[in-house]
Parts: structure tokens; sequence; C-alpha cells
């Protein structure tokens, strides 16, 4: 095909496209189609087969990190301002926990199971100090504590403000609820639960956040919860600065 000056158009699925001394596709998992019978396809022919025409590239990709968007806190902002829609995605971001006092780490939490899972549903206090479920519309003697910790994420060029739920909470803190809490009251240590979370200032974490929408004094907001947290693959965020430098350089 490529002998008779034919026009040839590959269309590639589920391609990696990088950048090292010019585009370099990878086409190791994706799937190949020559000449595909796509409508995208037909302009390119028809401009392909005037010779007056130069040959061009159109780029229709979209870097995506696994299955997660990678973007920054304020195209989040700009996109969430577009289309109100649930969106997850991948942030590099500075840890900062701002005013959190004994009382607003963790919330008192069902302890019964639901559907194999815990409830975790947020209980309230009767006044013969039992504790009522409104989800599972009971009364207990005692319940638990979840996490429940603002976190204001940080990039480059924005911040935000997010919540961590139990297992999230969990995983930063290198702590249940529970041993938090009991902190409080432990006198072998100087320790305070205030002091161990304000020790998580300034580290270095891979967030990926849950994004929606939510109504409040009927108007939209941005309600952004963490879904995920990972520590840092430098190398990886290496190679991934150096790509959108490579970029840039390319548009210039």
């Amino acid at each position: 095909m490529l002998t008779n000056d034919s026009v040839l158009i590959l269309a590639l699925r589920n391609a990696r496209v990088g950048y090292f001394n010019g585009k370099v596709v990878n086409i190791t998992a994706a799937t190949l189609h020559i000449n595909p019978p796509f409508l995208e396809a037909e302009p390119i022919i028809l401009r392909g087969n005037d010779p007056l025409v130069t040959p061009f590239f159109s780029p229709a990709t979209t870097h995506i990190d696994g299955k997660y968007t990678r973007m920054t806190i304020l195209s989040i902002r700009e996109h969430m301002s577009v289309k109100l829609e649930t969106i997850q995605t991948t942030l590099l971001v500075v840890l900062h926990f701002v005013n959190i006092t004994d009382k607003t780490f963790c919330y008192a939490a069902c302890p019964l199971t639901v559907n194999e899972k815990p409830c975790k549903k947020k209980c309230t206090q009767q006044v013969d100090d039992s504790w009522f479920c409104p989800r599972c519309e009971m009364t207990m003697a005692e319940s638990n504590y979840s996490y429940l910790l603002p976190v204001k994420l940080q990039d480059a060029i924005g911040t935000v403000w997010t919540t961590a739920f139990d297992d999230i909470g969990t995983q930063l803190i290198k702590k249940t609820t529970k041993e938090l809490c009991a902190l409080e009251n432990d006198a072998t240590t100087t320790e305070t639960p205030c002091f161990v979370i304000k020790k998580l200032v300034s580290h270095h974490y891979s967030f990926t956040p849950l994004v929606s929408t939510d109504t409040y004094n009927s108007g939209s907001k941005m309600k952004v919860t963490i879904n995920k947290v990972s520590s840092i693959d430098y190398k990886s965020e290496c190679d991934a600065l150096l790509a959108e430098i490579g970029c840039l350089s390319t548009q210039a």
C-alpha cells in the first residue's frame, strides 16, 4: 500500500502516546485499524488525496494515568463549572490540615452491620446517653467513631478543601479512630490527637479525589472527597513532568 503512493490511514485504539526525541506511539496493547471505515477518517482521506494539501496531524488523545484522568486543581474547577458531573482524577498535592481541634476529626458512627458492611451512619446521642442510628432505626448503648477529616489539598496552582473518611484517615494517620481518641486519656504519652494529625502538614501524596456537585443555600457547590491516596512514585512523576515540558516545547 505504501509503494503505490496511496493514502494510508492508521487508527489506534488504547495506544499510549509519549515524547522522546519527538512523538513515540506504543501499540503493544493497542488495536490497529488500517484505512478504517470511520466517519472521522473520511476528511483525512480526502485531504490526503489532494496533492495541493499538506498532510496534517490532528491529535485526539486524553492523558490518563491508569483509569483516572490527571488534572490540576484549577482544571478541575474549570471542568466542573462547565459540566456539573461526578469525576475522578489524580492529583499531586501537598497535604494540609488546617484548624483541626480535638472534636473535629471524627464523628459518632453506627457500629452495626448492614448487608455485611459496617453501617457507619452518623448517630445522635439521646437524653439517656444512648445512641440512635437513623439508617438502622435502632438505639444502642455505645457508638463507634469514624474519621471525618477536613483536608486542604494544594498543588502548584491551586488549593481545594476535601474530606477524608475512615479508611483514608486510617491510612494517613497510621492509627484507627479508636486508637487516636485513646491518646486523649493516655497518661503514658505526651501526644494528643491534634499533635498526631498536624504532623502530616506538608507531606506529599498522590490523591484520587471524587469530585461532584452539591446544593447549598439554593446554589451549586463543588464537593470533593478523597477516594484514594498513595505514596508518590517520584520517577514516574519526573517522567510525566518531562513529557509535559516536551509538549510545551513542541507547541512553541
